[in-house]
């Protein structure tokens, strides 16, 4: 039996695992908040794992060593962006977000925008969901195209068959059991992810002869890879190499698809032990990433795509059938995301325009519908996709979009009372404009565009607030109950 073929069988398995997942939670899904939310009946590891896998996605496997392949430890920086946005992110916006959106009766970060600034005219709702769908599409197309390097490099499929038949894969199991399908495929593919990233840099420096031998010779080659700010002593460019870093951890309060895990958990009372798993995950995870690499610098100096050095490794260092569980480690990273991303740039379509413009439509037709939005975005995602081969340079655009958009309404909306309709608007339209504005300005090379779009986004929801005369009277009685139900939970345990 050849070398490939053993590598496909082990790959084919676990596809067929994840096509029997979207069977079984086909099943079990009956209903709109079973699609779309899971029921709310998703435990502390499901939702821990599966929020951090949905987010990391294939730029973990490859966008992330390429980036430590290129920069060394400069990479560091973004490691820790990542690790303390995580953290941060579960800590404050997890648990009231949970209880936010059971207060306000709510199944999307959308309708729960909409409740939140209590807007009768749906122009929140049809905004943010437009935005949620642009950014989806573009995160969506960035796993896309790993999928594609994956099957190339793996077993020489062409580049456009490889993310075709990514595509069907993920349509497959997201169609048939929605965001119920998603998660429990995510703790499956976030576990494959977590031990090969764990496992595989420890492996190989133990083939290689260990780390000494690596150091050694990536000094020789290049001195400045193991200074934290490559080599630069000038103020400004050290500044934008740390707060280029930094700032990627800004980007989780907005990330929808992880917001969207919160929403799923079943109790809040298991926040807490899920703000460890998933900060363990990835601090463990990253680091591996990094770790990657750094020592594919060492083995592979000339490689002509660093986003591929993860495959190289499995090719030189390990047998067939390892071969084909990496595999599977990437494409768990990146079919786990996407399917994140496409039910819920779907979801969104199904709160924000079925539910608003078709009247007296049944919640068995609104899942439907979005099954058939399943398969649009999934499209159009493909179609953005042949466009551009840097899953790195796609990922960050999408998450600064989604950063600025939609982060500093998020921590508004669960921190302060005065937040209205003006302001809500404001904030998403300025964060979503300045990104892209920022971006294709060439502006990105010095200061990653989600700082500027950020910090934009928080006068534009702050000045909309103050000149439209702040929160009405209802909207402030709402959010009354809701800082009631937080204080109740704290005093329960």
């Amino acid at each position: 039996m050849s070398a490939l073929l053993i590598s496909a069988i082990t790959f084919v398995l676990y596809i067929v695992i994840l096509i029997a997942i979207g069977v079984i939670t086909y099943l079990r899904a009956k209903s709109y908040s079973d699609y779309t939310l899971a029921g709310r009946s998703n435990n502390k590891w499901v939702t821990a794992i599966s929020a951090e896998s949905s987010d990391m996605s294939g730029w973990l496997l490859m966008g992330l060593p390429g980036a430590a392949y290129a920069a060394g430890f400069a990479s560091i920086w973004i490691m820790i962006g990542l690790i303390f946005g995580t953290m941060f992110n579960w800590i404050f916006v997890a648990n009231r977000l949970r209880v936010a959106t059971e207060v306000y009766n709510v199944y999307s970060i959308t309708e729960y925008f909409e409740k939140r600034v209590n807007d009768k005219s749906g122009t929140v709702a049809m905004v943010s969901g437009v935005a949620i769908i642009i950014f989806m599409i573009i995160n969506a197309s960035a796993e896309i195209i790993g999928s594609g390097k994956l099957l190339n490099a793996t077993f020489g499929l062409d580049y456009s068959v490889g993310i075709v038949v990514g595509l069907v894969i993920v349509v497959m199991y997201t169609f048939l059991g929605g965001y119920m399908a998603v998660s429990w495929s995510n703790l499956f593919q976030g576990s494959i992810m977590f031990f090969a990233l764990l496992f595989v840099p420890i492996a190989v420096l133990a083939k290689v002869g260990g780390i000494t031998p690596a150091v050694e010779s990536l000094f020789v080659k290049d001195p400045n890879f193991f200074l934290f700010l490559n080599g630069e002593t000038e103020l400004l460019p050290s500044l934008s190499i740390i707060l280029g870093g930094l700032s990627v951890g800004l980007c989780y309060f907005g990330m929808v698809h992880v917001l969207t895990c919160f929403m799923s958990i079943k109790n809040s009372s298991e926040i807490k032990d899920s703000t460890f798993i998933a900060t363990t995950w990835v601090s463990i995870s990253t680091l591996g990433a990094v770790a990657v690499g750094m020592i594919g610098a060492y083995l592979f100096p000339e490689i002509a795509d660093p986003e591929q050095i993860f495959f190289a490794m499995g090719k030189d260092y390990f047998p067939p059938y390892m071969l084909g569980l990496f595999a599977a480690a990437v494409m768990a990273a990146i079919l786990s995301s996407v399917s994140a991303y496409v039910i819920v740039a779907a979801a969104a379509f199904g709160a924000n325009i079925v539910k608003k413009y078709a009247k007296n439509v049944d919640e068995s037709k609104i899942v439907n519908l979005e099954r058939i939005a399943v398969i649009v975005i999934s499209l159009l995602a493909f179609l953005m996709s042949l466009k551009s081969d840097l899953v790195f340079a796609v990922a960050l655009l999408a998450a600064a979009g989604l950063g600025a958009s939609f982060g500093p309404l998020v921590l508004f909306c669960l921190y302060s009372k005065n937040v209205n309709k003006t302001g809500a608007v404001a904030s998403i339209i300025v964060g979503l404009v300045t990104v892209i504005a920022w971006y294709y300005s060439g502006m990105s090379a010095y200061i990653y565009e989600l700082v500027p779009g950020f910090a934009a986004s928080c006068a534009a929801l702050m000045i909309g607030t103050k000149m439209s005369g702040g929160a009405d009277d209802e909207t402030v009685k709402i959010y009354e109950l809701y800082t009631a139900k937080i204080k109740d939970n704290k005093r329960q345990g």
